[in-house]
């Protein structure tokens, strides 16, 4: 009996967790874990991005959204750059051994961040936590993938993807206990929040002394050892990790030149778009009360934050500061339980796709995704105009951009061979990331842009316009090999 299957027979109408042994619980639990810290990770830095450039980038304030996304294209090309790296230990050294390396890596990385004292370490720090997050996805998913029985393999997958949904309910939760523009015992709100990033690594003692490597990648690396000891080359077939050997082969140079982009499409969404509705929403209640309180005949219009708003307003600096601190309180108020809601909706969301794809096949999953995520964000970028808008459309707008990320999870490491697993899902995974790296960017210099043509809420046109990425994805479906009821390749 090998250590990740059972020799008691298992009915056939039983539910797909009834085939799991104690061994396949332990590996599900330490990747939906490894995968909710990530998404944690990811909510905190979301919600405490723009606070924590504003304190490292005093009097800087027109042009946060162009460092906001800076600071959020270098942490997803550190998440690209660690999902290739590790992609290749993970098929080299082992799933566990490397999503144990990843763990310690984004956990010490996202604490220093609240440590940070200047612009460039915040942007270093926010890429080498980004490295762990890469490669903890790639080592996590194969890990899962290769030691599930077949029936259960796409539901579990889901269950870790679904796991994201729950650590980004989690950060987003952190951010309304700790306001990321307020203080708390002396110390600015978002640095508090990046602390918590330490938690992690309090994961990495069990995961070692219970989680086994799965059986698919000992068998692997044991022809691979008995190869080298015969002294004879190793053959292309054979090797562990090789990079080359996904465009080596005609078969796996189309099938990950397909799962980038769709990854890519899906990714640039979310984090061009979708992730940035804390800025949607501060910007939509600046735009409020501007248009509530008029402005005095001798003030500056219009104000472009909330202090200069509130000085405008009150008659002194004391009432000035008051003002301001309330504003802000109520909008990490809104940001708050905006972003929680949004990701109740990824976590309903993210399973429906991968139900889809079980049922009716990838490709349709596929495109009903990229379909609902389009239509989602032109209906919030386009009209979300005052605070109750945010609880009923970012639930919404989560459940239809995370969607893509339902069934991108199942159908990754079903391209790939044993030995290339976590090589090729890191690699379409991630080299889709320095794509999408430039994202944020472009999301940055549009929202300039429409500034600069009088836009009261300039993120607004800019989201719309970088929306059409779902067309992509829509028109690249049909050339997606279709892998449902397929056996995981060895």
């Amino acid at each position: 009996m090998t250590r990740t299957e059972t020799t008691e027979p298992i009915p056939a109408d039983a539910p797909w967790w009834g085939e799991l042994t104690r061994s396949h619980r332990w590996i599900l639990l330490a990747a939906m874990l490894g995968w909710l810290f990530d998404a944690m990770d990811q909510r905190i830095f979301v919600v405490a991005r723009t606070p924590a450039l504003r304190a490292l980038l005093p009097g800087l304030e027109a042009d946060l959204p162009s460092y906001a996304g800076w600071a959020t294209g270098l942490f997803i090309a550190g998440w690209a750059t660690g999902g290739l790296l590790f992609g290749l230990l993970g098929d080299r050294y082992g799933r566990v051994r490397t999503m144990t390396w990843t763990i310690i890596l984004y956990s010490v990385f996202t604490a220093l961040s609240g440590l940070a004292r200047s612009w460039p370490e915040f942007a270093a720090y926010r890429f080498l936590c980004g490295m762990g997050i890469g490669g903890e996805y790639a080592a996590g998913v194969a890990l899962v993938a290769e030691a599930m029985p077949a029936r259960a393999r796409a539901f579990a997958l889901g269950a870790v993807q679904a796991s994201s949904s729950i650590g980004a309910i989690i950060g987003s939760g952190l951010s309304l206990l700790v306001g990321p523009q307020g203080t708390a015992i002396g110390v600015a709100g978002w640095r508090i929040l990046f602390f918590f990033g330490a938690l992690p690594s309090l994961m990495v003692i069990p995961i070692r002394l219970r989680v086994p490597e799965p059986d698919r990648w000992l068998r692997a690396r044991d022809r691979a050892r008995e190869e080298a000891a015969e002294g004879a080359p190793a053959r292309p077939e054979l090797r562990l990790g090789d990079l080359r050997a996904i465009f080596r082969d005609p078969v796996l140079r189309r099938r990950t030149l397909v799962g980038m982009t769709l990854g890519m499409v899906g990714q640039i969404g979310l984090w061009s778009i979708g992730l940035f509705t804390p800025e949607l929403v501060r910007g939509g209640m600046l735009t409020e009360r501007r248009l509530a309180t008029p402005a005095p005949a001798f003030a500056d219009p219009p104000a472009r934050d909330l202090d200069a708003l509130a000085r405008q307003r009150a008659g002194t600096p004391e009432e000035a500061a008051a003002l301001a601190t309330s504003w802000k309180r109520e909008d990490d108020r809104l940001v708050g339980w905006g972003t929680m809601l949004q990701d109740v909706g990824s976590f309903l969301g993210a399973p429906l796709c991968t139900f889809v794809a079980v049922r009716f096949g990838r490709r349709k999953s596929f495109a009903l995704a990229y379909a609902m995520a389009m239509a989602s964000v032109w209906l919030v970028f386009g009209t979300l105009s005052k605070g109750a808008d945010v609880y009923w459309m970012l639930p919404l707008l989560g459940f239809c951009t995370c969607g893509i990320f339902g069934v991108i999870i199942v159908y990754l490491p079903e391209l790939y061979p044993t030995r290339l697993r976590t090589t090729g899902t890191g690699f379409c995974y991630n080299i889709a990331r320095y794509i999408t790296a430039t994202g944020p960017l472009v999301l940055g210099k549009l929202t300039l842009l429409f500034t600069g043509l009088g836009y009261a809420t300039p993120i607004r046109p800019a989201a719309l316009c970088l929306s059409f990425i779902y067309v992509l994805g829509l028109l690249l479906v049909p050339f997606a090999p279709e892998t449902r009821g397929q056996p995981l390749p060895e």
